[in-house]
């Protein structure tokens, strides 16, 4: 059984000529209405995911981040956090290769999910 291991480490979206350089794959993000939910692939050591939500509009909110895979496998962040307009929030989950994954937040306040795209490490 493989332990999951998350970190709290800052991760942004990267453009993808610089992302393939620095060991993330190309960011891959989904318009959630008052923001940006976005995912890379990160290889290394140790290798995972990064995900991050840019705020750009609406009132502050409660959320947390989940990780999906098509594995069957899904991880959860290290509790909620709550984000303001103007704001970016992110978090890396060091689970090593999971195949294609993408990020899930989860709006606390308001109980709604939300998706970006699938993305695997390089």
């Amino acid at each position: 059984m493989l332990a999951a291991v998350c970190a709290a480490v800052p991760f942004t979206g990267l453009s993808s000529a610089h992302a393939a350089s620095s060991g993330f794959g190309p960011t891959q993000c989904t318009n959630i209405g008052n923001g940006q939910l976005c995912a890379a692939g990160i290889s290394g050591s140790p290798a995972g995911y990064g995900v991050s939500y840019k705020k750009t509009k609406g009132s502050t909110v409660t959320a947390r981040f989940y990780l999906d895979c098509r594995n069957d496998k899904s991880y959860s962040d290290n509790g909620s956090f709550t984000i303001s307009q103007g704001q970016t929030k992110s978090f890396v989950f060091s689970v090593g290769n999971q195949g294609a994954c993408r990020a899930k937040l989860y709006d606390i306040g308001n109980a709604d999910v939300y998706y970006s795209p699938y993305v695997s490490i390089p």
